[in-house]
């Protein structure tokens, strides 16, 4: 028997009416924790795969908009379910890897929380290439890939992953967001995985929130967690009804019609299942059935159009100007060769179908007068070549 009175989404916005932060901001901060107490515990079978109700979530806004206190209330209700694993502020691939390897030689399924305060710290630069590829691949809650540790272990060895389910709430400020993500990550595989929830500002104000602490706010807290832990329990598939099934139909065949910014290309290419991951944790929010109907389908696409509405504003910092928005890619490329250095036209080769010559000679200028690259000339094979060479990465 659940203890709240409404749906669990409904009491925990309730819960946290006190906090400063955009109403928007609670709602899928309470869906991400559900996603974490379900991890891969329920499922919609798909035929060929299942789909999971895991999420990955940034929550985005200016700062000192009280988004990390929100997220800070919501995630205290993991460390109180037993069987979450949780895990706060700066996590290495290396750590979840092993992580993983010891849950699945011990017979558990590879399932935790993330949880980053700041993103910017999380994402860090020597972290960040092999954990964005790991968390890439593991959106889908794959079962048992396998993986070959690189310089970490001499020799490497493999590993095999039972049952992988990774949830991650993160909380940026939207200048980070676009400096500190590269072009890739924007316009490729990683963010287009996330639900980029931004507001910058809200209507909530509350000098001394503490003085609006009433006696139900100790009962509502033991409540949601009560029902947490009653959640946690649930498995099984999902069933959707003949009607939503014709609903989400129509829908699918028309969806392609609503993307109207490249930078969320990849975001709109996953709504089709997104929009069975978030009616997953509506349904569960409401009641045990396992069930989505029309009416858990249409609270998804509200809440998904809502959301839609303000997400490109996220990375307002993206610069559509082809020297700008590969000027990332070029110094990662040559972050990633041997000695730091590339010849011009290997940069070409492997990235003609991105930008030309002209764009090149741009990018280059732009990190030479940024006393990032140096330019010259080689002559290899009786060829001369021009050479660009990363300078932050030279040791004399």
């Amino acid at each position: 028997m659940r203890k709240c009175t409404e749906n669990w989404i409904e009491t925990y916005v309730e819960y946290s009416a006190n906090l400063e932060a955009s109403l928007k901001f609670h709602v899928w901060i309470g869906l991400s924790v559900i996603a974490s107490v379900l991890q891969r515990k329920v499922y919609y079978p798909r035929g060929y795969f299942n789909i999971y109700p895991n999420l990955y979530v940034g929550i985005i806004g200016p700062t000192g908009d009280g988004k990390t206190t929100a997220a800070n209330v919501g995630t205290e209700f993991l460390k109180q379910i037993p069987d979450v694993e949780f895990i706060e502020e700066k996590a290495t691939s290396y750590y979840l890897y092993e992580l993983f390897d010891q849950f699945t030689k011990t017979g558990h399924d590879c399932c935790c929380s993330i949880y980053a305060p700041e993103m910017k710290n999380f994402l860090a630069d020597l972290n960040k290439t092999e954990l964005v590829s790991m968390l890439t691949s593991f959106y889908t809650c794959p079962n048992a890939p396998m993986y070959r540790l690189k310089a970490q272990l001499v020799g490497g060895r493999k590993m095999q992953f039972k049952n992988v389910c990774v949830n991650l709430l993160a909380c940026s400020t939207p200048e980070w967001l676009t400096t500190g993500t590269t072009t890739d990550d924007i316009y490729g595989g990683f963010t287009g995985r996330f639900v980029y929830v931004y507001e910058d500002s809200s209507d909530r104000s509350f000098p001394f929130p503490e003085d609006f602490m009433t006696a139900r706010m100790p009962k509502l807290k033991q409540d949601l967690l009560d029902d947490l832990l009653h959640i946690n329990t649930l498995k099984g598939p999902f069933i959707i009804t003949d009607q939503a099934k014709a609903e989400y139909t129509v829908w699918y065949n028309d969806r392609k019609k609503e993307c109207k910014d490249e930078r969320l290309i990849g975001y709109y290419a996953r709504k089709r299942d997104l929009v069975l991951k978030v009616s997953m944790l509506l349904a569960v929010a409401k009641d045990d059935d396992l069930i989505i109907d029309e009416s858990v389908l249409h609270m998804a696409w509200k809440l998904l159009n809502q959301t839609e509405e303000r997400m490109a504003e996220a990375f307002s910092g993206v610069m559509t100007d082809p020297a700008l928005r590969y000027k990332d890619l070029v110094v990662s490329m040559l972050a990633r060769a041997p000695s730091h250095t590339l010849t011009r036209d290997e940069i070409l080769r492997k990235q003609w179908h991105k930008f030309d010559g002209v764009v090149l000679d741009r990018i280059v200028t732009n990190l030479i007068e940024a006393k990032m690259v140096k330019s010259y000339t080689k002559d290899i094979g009786g060829i001369r070549h021009i050479m660009y060479e990363l300078l932050r990465f030279r040791t004399n």
